[in-house]
């Protein structure tokens, strides 16, 4: 397992890059194995005859990653950074994925799977030749209200984004004292266990922090009652996910074990020890887990029910029914009645859907591509090279394939169900979905370089691709459909800047290719220009009209779901800390001084 240092999202060991937000890991080293959750990811893994199974906390077998949509919630905010990100230099062709590795364990709950119980909300893969960060916001909590955690003077502050609307949160963030600020900046644990509950009336929060890092004591209180004393929930948390009405709070321990614990009766309740892997029902009532002896069990709130003995890996979860790898061998089992087989020599899962569609790979020398339709499967390629992406709304998907077992070269498909449509383009990279299934955009007819072609788009109807029309010329390979729609992309790019478009329309020229951020409720688009040492000048546009200035000297900022933007100004990466402003859309007001981080905003 290893940390983004830019945004603090746990991810698989030798991944190149973060898939929230584009930062490059090939420095950052590994961390302590942790649980790990059923998040789909941009790319699947070339079909490569399977590599030796590496060690695994959880489970035996290894994960194939999912594909990603680019849809997100409101972002947990970046962690400062001390050296200036640098753009990826070119390739000469797309990468393709590797085989599956296995992944280091991660909790349910952080981030949430469409159409299960969790409902994941993620954000598509960073381009492979420019760090591009495309994040969607939505509507944030129930409650309501912006809201924001900072860190200042080694404690972590709550703003309600008032002049006076700040107080402290954590009596002593440093239990001994022995980290100073810079530890705490780059500690992850401060942005994954800050989090406000679905009604937007509690915060869970990290406090009395260790050094050894050997999870986190997590503590709650009430925003309306700042001068209540935090409430203490356990400490050596992991992850935790908090259900819809905010009274159920279900988390793993570094132990492995699993609890739930009660809000009203401040009271928790153990699960099960060992633990693996876990999905939780949205109002917290059931939950299914993996032990890391390989048994599968249901909880309902009191009793565990086994569902079946030697499970390799927990596919998909919705309602009753969970799907599951037992000996190679893709499962269905529904509440109490017998697994049903949907497939064996399974090599690898690319996604169940709700309707229990699903495609997956098997174990076969020509690698052969399948999708099931609920009742029985359905050959879509053999000879298969890569699984580049699909929709998690609706059953497509983009590969690459060859003719034969000896030819080299690939030949680029989309399948709507199991009707393949062939792509006339070469080196297609970056295929991207809309978010109803019903479109796509990719990238295609590289240069040289290898970092530019043309883009175009396709549409589908029914049960096969429509007409694809070119969309636009000497597009970078890097692009987004930040709300599953929108399009948005870069061309001209040098030095990590270049033209950036929304639509086909021209939005502004040296637009720093990293940190672009979309916010779905007011559809604007902030974005750097001029951006060097970790600064630049935010400006903003919307739906790609005339921009406008923010700031100049901008640090970190942090767009929030209302369109409001926290940034801090004249930052010290020596010092670590700022001026914390927030941006209205008139001129912009301090809210307070001398802050390290922006750690959270809704």
């Amino acid at each position: 397992m290893i940390v983004c240092p830019k945004c603090g999202k746990e991810l698989a060991d030798g991944t190149k890059f973060c898939s929230k937000c584009g930062t490059p890991l090939a420095d950052v080293k590994p961390k302590a194995e942790e649980l790990k959750a059923e998040e789909p990811k941009a790319e699947a893994p070339k079909a490569e005859a399977p590599k030796a199974e590496e060690a695994k906390a959880e489970a035996p077998k290894a994960e194939a990653p999912k594909a990603e949509e680019a849809k997100a919630e409101a972002p947990k905010a970046e962690a400062p950074k001390t050296e200036e990100p640098k753009a990826e230099a070119p390739k000469a062709e797309a990468p393709k994925a590797e085989a599956p590795k296995a992944e280091e364990p991660k909790a349910e709950g952080e981030e949430k799977k469409p159409n299960t119980w969790i409902k994941y909300v993620c954000i598509g893969a960073a381009a492979i030749v420019f760090l591009f960060l495309v994040i969607s916001l939505f509507s944030g909590k129930k409650g309501g209200k912006a809201y924001a955690l900072y860190l200042k003077d080694k404690e972590i502050m709550y703003t309600n984004l008032k002049a006076k609307g700040s107080w402290q949160i954590t009596a002593k963030l440093s239990k001994d004292g022995d980290m100073d600020t810079e530890d705490l900046v780059g500690r992850s644990d401060l942005i994954t266990k800050c989090e406000l509950s679905k009604d937007g009336k509690i915060l869970f929060f990290p406090d009395k922090l260790e050094r050894s890092g050997d999870g986190t004591t997590l503590y709650y209180r009430y925003v309306n009652k700042p001068k209540k004393e935090p409430i203490k929930m356990d400490s050596s948390v992991r992850t935790y996910y908090i259900n819809e009405a905010s009274t159920l709070v279900t988390y793993i321990k570094t132990s492995g074990d699993l609890y739930q614990y009660n809000i009203k009766k401040e009271e928790k309740s153990k699960i099960a020890s060992e633990v693996s892997r876990y999905k939780v029902s949205d109002d917290g009532s059931r939950v299914v887990y993996l032990k890391k002896s390989g048994e599968l069990y249901t909880w309902n709130k009191k009793d565990s029910e086994k569902l079946d003995s030697e499970v390799d890996d927990l596919e998909a979860v919705y309602d009753k029914t969970v799907y599951y790898v037992k000996d190679d061998t893709l499962y269905k089992k529904v509440g109490s009645k017998d697994k049903e087989k949907i497939a064996s020599d399974i090599y690898y899962v690319a996604y169940v859907y709700k309707n229990g569609q699903a495609y997956y790979v098997k174990k076969d020398d020509s690698r052969v591509l399948y999708f099931f339709n609920g009742k029985e499967a359905e050959k879509v390629a053999e000879y298969l090279d890569d699984v580049i992406s699909f929709s998690v709304e609706a059953p497509v998907i983009a590969y690459s394939a060859r003719e034969s077992e000896g030819s080299s070269k690939d030949t680029y498909y989309v399948a709507v169900k199991a009707a393949v449509s062939e792509l006339e383009q070469t080196d297609v990279t970056r295929v991207r979905f809309q978010e109803d299934g019903k479109a796509f955009y990719y990238v295609a007819d590289l240069n040289k370089d290898g970092d530019e072609g043309d883009m175009y788009r396709g549409t589908i109807s029914g049960s096969k691709v429509g007409k694809v029309e070119k969309y636009d010329t000497e597009v970078a390979t890097g692009f987004g459909l930040p709300d599953g729609k929108n399009v948005i992309y870069f061309k001209d790019c040098s030095k990590g800047a270049g033209d950036l478009y929304f639509n086909k329309k021209k939005v502004d020229s040296d637009v720093y290719t990293s940190g672009i951020q979309f916010c779905e409720k007011t559809k604007q688009i902030y974005y750097y220009v001029d951006y060097s040492k970790n600064v630049g000048t935010l400006k903003v546009s919307k739906n790609g009209g005339k921009p406008k200035k923010i700031a100049d000297d901008v640090y970190s900022p942090v767009v929030l779901s209302n369109g409001y933007v926290l940034y801090l100004y004249d930052y010290s990466t020596k010092y670590y800390r700022g001026e914390l402003y927030l941006y209205k859309g008139g001129k912009p007001v301090k809210l307070d001084e001398e802050v390290s981080a922006i750690l959270l905003a809704y």
